[in-house]
């Protein structure tokens, strides 16, 4: 593992800023649990973990052919099969016709079967120059376990409005398909009471059976299960009247208190984009559940530091906790936020006092595209055996997959 000494880091901490400098929990009681993040703290304020023993895999190359638009991975290991999905569209993010692609490994991640389309297009995958405003797309919302049977889940919505700057995204419905470690995936149902009428020339889908609803909606609604690109549910507000989405994947700590982190999306008296981007606080926030997730705290303000992305976490199999994000807090525009990917670790859950790079400065970006950024972007995760795979899209266009040994991380 190498140590990042120099120019670097004090550029890096200048954007960071000490912890001291950034309220913890400002506003939460004493018997709330605190959230503090001291990875680069005074008394290693010069170095830098970067993991040195790393190996990438890349499961999409963005072409025009074939989508100059990949976000949303996911990943999933299951009987013995590592699953990994995400969004593809033409060239823009959320553009009609947005689909779901797949890959599968059946040797943990040695070799990547071809890719395969899970949820076709529900709509014409074209430009959002050439149509936006009444047309259909979806976001994926990765992976359920139901009564033993694997499930990819995605999103339909539709754009509604009068135009690109006042567009407004409308629910349609929420499908699901088995997936399995050989073969075809199974057919694809709609999670509704009654299936939603297709777009005209698009192939319509069955109901799912009341019973499977429910038992899908008890899954999500299960600490550590929630769905983090759920948008038709209302946004939480923060005790600093922030809007908050995204929730991080909920872990426990050892008292049996639930710690859900969130992505911050500005003060909720913005209204443009521009005063959006310039009221958010550039750190997660963090509710709490004492009884196991029927209800939860007014999310605070934490110290640890986020471009304003989507993030994972996760524990390892010795108990730590880990949160991976990008933890430059900047705008993501250019090299910006989130050029740097990172994972931080905690003993406890609460105190996240150590920090190394999955992933810095990323290539130049090759295809335009609506709401495209560079970085590397929306992370996911899960350990398999001795490793630990994170997947992440590459400037929205390219999905690349990292295999981190979790001796290293052990190491830090």
């Amino acid at each position: 593992m190498r140590r990042l000494t120099g120019k670097i880091p004090a550029l890096l901490l200048i954007f960071i800023g000490f912890n001291s400098c950034n309220p913890v929990n400002q506003s939460a009681g004493d018997k709330q649990p605190k959230i503090r993040w001291s990875a680069l703290s005074d008394e290693m304020n010069s170095r830098l973990d970067l993991l040195e023993n790393t190996e990438t895999f890349t499961l999409y190359t963005a072409v025009p052919e074939t989508g100059t638009f990949s976000h949303h991975a996911y990943l999933c290991y299951y009987k013995g099969v590592l699953y990994a999905t995400w969004d593809n569209q033409v060239n823009d993010e959320n553009g009609s016709g947005q689909r779901t692609l797949m890959r599968r490994s059946t040797d943990r991640g040695e070799t990547w079967l071809p890719v395969e389309e899970l949820f076709p297009p529900q709509d014409r995958q074209v430009p959002a120059s050439v149509a936006f405003i009444g047309t259909r797309f979806q976001t994926s919302n990765g992976f359920a376990v139901i009564d033993d049977t694997l499930y990819a889940v995605t999103d339909v919505a539709e754009w509604t409005g009068n135009s690109i700057g006042e567009k407004k995204r409308a629910g349609i419905g929420r499908l699901c398909r088995q997936v399995k470690e050989e073969g075809a995936p199974g057919e694809i149902i709609w999670l509704e009471e009654a299936a939603p009428d297709p777009v005209p020339g698009f192939p319509s889908y069955k109901a799912a059976d009341p019973v499977l609803i429910e038992k899908f909606g008890k899954y999500i609604r299960q600490p550590g299960n929630e769905i983090q690109l759920d948008f038709n549910t209302s946004k939480p507000l923060s005790d600093d009247n922030h809007r908050l989405t995204e929730p991080v994947p909920s872990y426990r700590l050892d008292d049996g208190t639930w710690v859900r982190l969130f992505r911050d999306m500005g003060s909720r008296e913005a209204v443009t984009q521009k005063d959006k981007e310039e009221t958010k606080s550039r750190r997660l926030y963090a509710s709490f559940s004492s009884d196991d997730g029927n209800n939860w705290t007014v999310p605070v303000r934490t110290g640890f530091p986020d471009a304003c992305s989507r993030s994972n976490a996760g524990k390892l199999p010795d108990g730590q906790v880990y949160v991976i994000n990008n933890i430059i807090p900047m705008n993501p525009g250019g090299l910006g936020g989130r050029s740097m990917l990172a994972i931080s670790l905690s003993k406890d859950g609460q105190d996240f006092d150590r920090v190394a790079i999955i992933r810095f400065l990323p290539p130049p970006m090759r295809y335009k595209g609506l709401e495209k950024t560079v970085g590397y972007q929306y992370p996911h995760s899960v350990v398999v055996e001795d490793n630990l795979w994170v997947i992440c899209s590459v400037n929205k266009e390219d999905v690349e997959v990292t295999r981190i040994p979790l001796d290293e991380l052990y190491e830090l």
